[in-house]
């Protein structure tokens, strides 16, 4: 059961205790560890099937890695959707622990005004691919206010400094044919990130 389902029972917020989101940023790293094996698995076979068609002379066969191909893009675009809730999910137990074990007891009280509309809203913003996992923290920092700096420990992102940011871009831009190589794409980050100092913000 997904992190944010949990607040679908009974229990609120405030009756986990640190001990219990650890245990589920333990549960969580290992789901995301398994669903990035699934991934590479996924699309090593969705290249190989590639391969095999642009050789391939038979109509029929052809149509047939064809629809294998289908397949297994379906199955990469699900796991990197179930990747993407993972994390949201990481940030969102990482923030509650952190304010439980770092603020004390009074942080309690400031826990109990977050309502089930607010998690509701956490909820949708987790499931919808079109919300990346940055918008989500700031959502989530809004909120809770524990996600910045060296606070946010078990946040995936925190530890995402200048270069990180760099390379994201640099893909991108790969991507969209902006940048011919990863050649050129390693000069892009170098030239991006030469004069920023520590790598980490």
């Amino acid at each position: 059961m997904a992190f944010l389902e949990w607040f679908r029972r009974d229990k609120k917020i405030t009756d986990y205790s640190p001990e219990d989101l650890r245990r589920e940023e333990a549960r969580l790293s290992i789901r995301e560890t398994q669903t990035v094996a699934r991934l590479t698995k996924a699309e090593a076979e969705r290249d190989e099937v590639f391969r095999q068609g642009a050789v391939m002379r038979s109509p029929v066969r052809r149509r047939l890695l064809a629809r294998r191909y289908e397949e297994r893009h379906v199955e990469i675009r699900r796991l990197e959707s179930e990747l993407s809730r993972i994390m949201k999910e990481s940030m969102t137990v990482a923030a509650l622990r952190h304010r439980l074990e770092h603020r004390g007891k009074s942080e309690t009280a400031i826990l109990r005004k977050i309502g089930e509309a607010d998690v509701e809203s956490l909820r949708e913003m987790a499931e919808d691919d079109r919300i990346h996992e940055d918008l989500y923290r700031e959502k989530l920092s809004a909120l809770l206010g524990a996600l910045s700096g060296a606070e946010a420990e078990g946040d995936p992102l925190a530890d995402l400094g200048t270069r990180g940011r760099a390379v994201l871009d640099v893909w991108q831009r790969m991507e969209e044919g902006k940048v011919a190589g990863v050649e050129e794409g390693l000069r892009e980050v170098d030239a991006l990130t030469e004069d920023t100092g520590p790598v980490s913000e």
